[in-house]
């Protein structure tokens, strides 16, 4: 079982949403994603580029802002 049920690493997020890495972190430092609801540290964090994301969260707030990309199928 996941330690944090629900947060991933960026690296997950960008595969399971298709949204780049780079873009994240734009979204995150321009203030589209914000601390706590979308992406957050955890004890086994060092860096700002090992935060947590909330998936269900993050996917629910770009697709109301439109910003989700197209997933072909």
């Amino acid at each position: 079982m996941a330690k944090h049920p629900g947060w991933v690493s960026a690296q997950q997020l960008e595969e399971l949403l298709g949204v780049d890495r780079k873009t994240l972190f734009k979204y995150r430092d321009d203030g589209t994603l914000k601390l706590g609801p979308h992406y957050a540290a955890f004890p086994e964090t060092r860096s700002r580029d090992s935060f947590r994301w909330n998936v269900t969260a993050v996917k629910r707030h770009l697709q109301e802002q439109g910003m989700m990309p197209e997933i072909s199928a």
